[in-house]
């Protein structure tokens, strides 16, 4: 299974300023910030802000910030990161240097202190599904 987005927009983030419901990401340094559009309507849950991971040009990136109903946002600072880039929240993607980077249910759960079932049974139904 696989789950992917794309970028809508980065912004540039001060020391000192929020992102997020209750500006619950407060940035300690210059933070590039990706908005992506998935958030908790699409089945993703919030306890990923501050602890889970994305995947974008084969690299991992944290989820900061609360996870919104309709977007979350992650720290792309130093990565050429830019609207429309696919986001990988399930899945994988290869590497620059080679390889492959793997996000799955299994560790998304983990990060989270639940099963893989209950990340796989909560995608919501506004998620187009591809059956290959």
């Amino acid at each position: 299974m696989t789950l992917h987005s794309r970028i809508v927009a980065v912004k540039g983030v001060r020391p000192g300023e929020g992102v997020g419901y209750g500006a619950r990401f407060q940035a300690e340094r210059p933070t590039t910030v990706a908005i992506v559009p998935a958030g908790y309507a699409d089945g993703l849950d919030i306890r990923l802000g501050g602890r889970g991971s994305v995947l974008i040009r084969g690299r991992r990136v944290a989820i900061v910030g609360t996870v919104s109903m309709d977007m979350l946002m992650v720290d792309v600072s130093g990565l050429d990161a830019s609207p429309g880039d696919e986001v990988t929240i399930i899945g994988e993607q290869e590497r620059p240097s080679g390889g492959v980077e793997r996000i799955d249910a299994r560790e998304m759960a983990a990060v989270i202190g639940t099963i893989p079932w209950e990340i796989v049974c909560r995608i919501g139904s506004r998620i187009e599904r591809v059956y290959a």
